[in-house]
């Protein structure tokens, strides 16, 4: 009785986590945009993503277990179950949309396990926030180089 009670509410747990990352989401991005709004105009440079940046990021960070071309062979690969996930078809599986916004959240705030797959991958914002302080405050440039680097693995 007790054990299909736990296997009953597991789903529902997982359901709750999973609209608690995205009302997170949500509430991040409403608040930034009301926050905005409400400063004065600045003139501001859009910043291009630098796809060498990129690179070079997800290579000390990503490439252990999605391997550096992206594919989810890296050298860590082996020991999870399953394996990391393959970065070079997430257009293909969106229907050839690149899916930057979601790619983005995913390392700043972690995954969705459903989504994603193991719970072993880390969250990458506070550890991208800490790469330089005074440049980058928020992690965001360095997020933003490493999703339009993996947009560029995207296989056509």
């Amino acid at each position: 009785m007790l054990r299909w009670r736990v296997e009953r509410i597991q789903p529902v747990r997982r359901t709750f986590r999973v609209k608690s990352v995205l009302l997170a989401t949500v509430l991040s991005a409403a608040s930034i945009a009301v926050f905005a709004h409400g400063q004065p105009a600045q003139k501001s440079r859009a910043r291009h993503p630098d796809l060498t940046a990129g690179k070079d990021t997800f290579t000390k960070y990503c490439a252990s277990c999605h391997g550096v071309s992206g594919k989810g062979d890296g050298p860590a690969a082996g020991a999870f179950k399953p394996p990391p996930m393959d970065l070079t078809v997430l257009s293909k599986s969106h229907d050839g949309k690149f899916p930057t916004s979601y790619i983005a959240a995913v390392l700043k705030f972690g995954r969705n396990v459903l989504a994603h797959g193991d719970v072993d991958m880390p969250v990458w914002g506070s550890r991208l926030k800490a790469i330089d302080p005074a440049g980058d405050p928020s992690g965001q440039h360095h997020i933003d180089d490493v999703v339009a680097y993996i947009e560029s693995l995207q296989l056509k």
